[in-house]
């Protein structure tokens, strides 16, 4: 997305507004209240017309280089989706889009507001001090230089910061990723979010209200805004010292600034210009106030004077500076790289806007002297990590620096790491810090950054130890519900296991932390006691019950023998306490063994051959319990004789005899009508049938069966005559003629009259 973005409102003097760069922080205290102020990042020059120059005698910011050097890494990645910044000591989101994509100024401060990230919960929308501490005066394009130091996501555009413009109280200043412009917008807008978590060593923007995005004043609690938290350095009472010889210092900063706020008699100059008059007045071809030291303020200075509470000029309430121009712009010794290297940063005096400027327009000059110069700094730690146990403890690093002036600060990455003392110090100290205990089983590492650079804090994760509560629970035999409650540490896993069947868990079986576990003991049936356990992480939980009734069970309850009889057995279960007896019920079979028994058991028996043809069936009584003996009888075999009987029409009395063993039963069935059995009809061994035949009234032969143990008997009756007169055989004679029968009828009629 290409951003030429302007962002104007319709103000008195038609005032326009674009974004520009505050890069106003600081890497430490130096005595109360005073901060100093970083370097911009600019280490080049270049002229009018934008080409690289010697930066020698120019008096621009790269070859000044005023402010304190940043330090290497500027950023440090604490591994938890957090950026520390070296320089300013801020914790930023690794992601620069977090809430993901933009929103209106309210949405923003709610967002930041409800963010839990990295343990902490007190993130911030971040004011426009903090926010601008992001630029760098050196990079054409500031999104693409922070995504190189770590950040993700960083959208090269436009972030709402925290803090209301005074001139236009439903506006709030922005900050732009992409050529770090800095200026106001309506609330209603849709711009960004970055979290950060405030911290002291920037200074406070000097705004203590707050106000709806309607403008109206608020009460400043819960909301977040710039005007609640006031994060940063408190200003020194008085802010400035009129030294009385044309000279103000900035007890802020340390910077002395001229009182005329407008101290070149030509008034407005080019950019080459301004900084022309500048070296005169170290020449002394232009007043110096007897100093040979002054330069042109680079951006930073140049903005540090300014008050975000006021308007017009937005400067500090009882400052003692005169002719402040607020009208048009003021010169810096930075150039506007990230718009055009022809062009140079300039600062509004009215309402505090920042923005590129081409350096052949012509703008104010406001000099300024001292306070920045620093020695070089180098800094070196006793050691660079410390390992802690589960418990925690404390610990102390001591901090050697090259200079008794070399600033420094210990910021902790982490909330379980707390800084105890020496969080800021100058030249050589010591920093003690604490560490909580570890509830988590794993192992953890944090970091604090102390003066710059990265020192790393292990602790090993909880050995894990469980207890319960109760032990053990007794039941009486009905059975029960109870529960168990299991005490660890957090993040210590366990199961909870049922070792007897009749014990079951019904929730809570497994658990992270501490927890319950239910279970359930059904009733008991049996009439011994038990004991059942559940193994809960590595205790054990004993549960009790009393005795019920006994239950038993045996195998098989039905066994079958031939006739020849044999020996059979059956297993009892049992609980171990109960006893059982055996009783036979028929004399067959015999109890060899196991008559009596206790707990599981087996019974041991015989059944004699059975000598009759009949099966037969006993039973026996083991623990209450029936098991049926079924025995088959001898094989029997049957034959009859005759096996058939052939009768004529008039019909008769018959017999058939049965052959079988003794004892084997028989019986006859009959399912014709005109066959009588007339005795006989059943019998057991030899023995014999009679039955009657009945007259054939029809002229056909008819043929009937009888079952006889099991054996056919066959009955064969012949049929009366059909022609026995002489008419019979001209009637069938006639039914030949008329087709109704064979020639052949009519010889067979005539031969039945022949031979009755």
């Amino acid at each position: 997305m290409v951003e030429a973005f302007l962002i104007s409102k319709e103000k008195s003097m038609k005032k326009v507004y674009v974004l520009s760069i505050l890069f106003f922080l600081s890497t430490a205290i130096t005595f109360a209240d005073t901060i100093n102020l970083p370097k911009t990042g600019q280490t080049i020059c270049y002229n009018t017309t934008g080409t690289v120059i010697p930066c020698s005698g120019t008096g621009q910011d790269g070859a000044i280089q005023a402010g304190v050097a940043w330090p290497n890494p500027r950023f440090t990645d604490n591994g938890d989706d957090t950026m520390t910044d070296n320089l300013t000591g801020l914790m930023w989101s690794k992601n620069a889009n977090l809430p993901g994509g933009t929103t209106t100024w309210q949405q923003a401060l709610d967002d930041c507001n409800n963010l839990t990230l990295a343990g902490f919960s007190d993130w911030c929308l971040p004011n426009v001090n903090e926010l601008e501490s992001l630029t760098n005066a050196s990079q054409q394009i500031t999104s693409s230089w922070l995504t190189t130091q770590g950040f993700t996501n960083v959208q090269a555009n436009v972030y709402w910061s925290s803090t209301t413009e005074a001139a236009y109280l439903d506006d709030a200043w922005l900050v732009s990723m992409r050529y770090g412009w800095v200026s106001p917008d309506v609330k209603t807008g849709d711009y960004y979010v970055w979290p950060v978590r405030s911290v002291t060593s920037l200074p406070k923007t000097g705004q203590t209200k707050c106000y709806d995005t309607n403008g109206a004043e608020i009460p400043c609690a819960g909301t977040g805004q710039d005007g609640e938290i006031q994060a940063g350095v408190a200003w020194p009472n008085p802010r400035f010292t009129d030294h009385g010889d044309g000279t103000v210092s900035d007890n802020l900063t340390g910077l002395m600034w001229t009182k005329n706020a407008n101290n070149s008699p030509q008034g407005y100059l080019p950019w080459q210009g301004a900084l022309d008059y500048v070296t005169g007045m170290n020449t002394g071809s232009n007043p110096g106030y007897g100093y040979t030291d002054w330069r042109l303020p680079n951006r930073n200075e140049l903005h540090s004077l300014l008050d975000f509470s006021q308007d017009n000029p937005a400067l500090p309430a009882g400052h003692p500076f005169t002719n402040v121009n607020t009208t048009d712009y003021y010169w810096s010794s930075t150039t506007a790289i990230a718009f055009s290297k022809s062009s140079a940063w300039i600062a509004d005096m009215w309402g505090g806007v920042m923005k590129s400027y081409s350096k052949s327009s012509n703008n104010y000059v406001w000099s300024v002297r001292g306070g920045q110069v620093e020695p070089i700094c180098t800094y070196s730690l006793s050691s660079s990590s410390q390992l802690f146990p589960t418990s925690g403890g404390t610990g102390s690093v001591s901090v050697t620096t090259s200079s008794s002036s070399c600033n420094w600060t210990a910021i902790s990455n982490k909330s379980w790491i707390t800084i105890i003392s020496g969080s800021s110090g100058t030249g050589n100290g010591t920093v003690n810090y604490s560490v909580s205990v570890n509830a988590e089983t794993s192992q953890r590492t944090g970091t604090i950054t102390i003066a710059g650079t990265t020192f790393t804090v292990t602790q090993a994760g909880a050995i894990c130890s469980y207890t319960i509560s109760p032990t053990s629970q007794s039941f009486s035999a009905d059975g029960g519900i109870g529960s168990v409650d299991v005490t660890t540490q957090s993040g210590c896993s366990w199961t909870a296991i049922s070792n007897a069947s009749w014990i079951t868990i019904t929730s809570g079986s497994s658990g992270t932390g501490s927890g319950i576990v239910y279970y359930t003991g059904s009733p008991n049936t049996g009439s011994c006691s038990r004991t059942g356990t559940i193994a809960i992480a590595d205790q054990t939980f004993t549960v009790t019950q009393s005795e019920g009734t006994c239950n038993y069970s045996i195998s098989p309850t039905t066994q079958s023998f031939s006739t020849l009889g044999g020996t059979g057995h059956v297993s009892v279960t049992t609980e171990s306490c109960c006893s059982w007896t055996v009783t036979s019920n028929a004399s067959w079979v015999t109890i060899t063994s196991g008559g009596t028994g206790t707990g599981n058991g087996t019974v041991n028996y015989s059944v004699s051959a059975n000598t009759s043809a009949s099966q037969r069936t006993g039973t026996m009584t083991i623990a209450g319990q029936k098991i049926t003996v079924n025995q088959s009888g001898l094989t029997c075999t049957y034959n009859i004789s005759p096996t058939s009987q052939s009768w004529n029409s008039d019909g008769g009395t018959g017999n058939v005899n049965v052959t079988t063993q003794t004892g084997c039963s028989w019986t006859s069935l009959n399912n014709n009508t005109w066959i009588t059995i007339t005795s006989g009809s059943s019998g057991t061994g030899n023995g014999t049938v009679g039955y009657s035949v009945s007259a054939n009234t029809s002229t056909s032969q008819r043929t009937g069966e009888m079952s006889i143990a099991g054996e056919m008997f066959t009955v064969t009756q012949e049929g009366t005559s059909e022609c026995s007169t002489w008419p019979d055989v001209i009637t069938k004679y006639n039914s030949y003629v008329g087709g109704g029968a064979a020639w052949s009828d009519v010889i067979t009629c005539y031969n039945q009259y022949v031979s009755p």
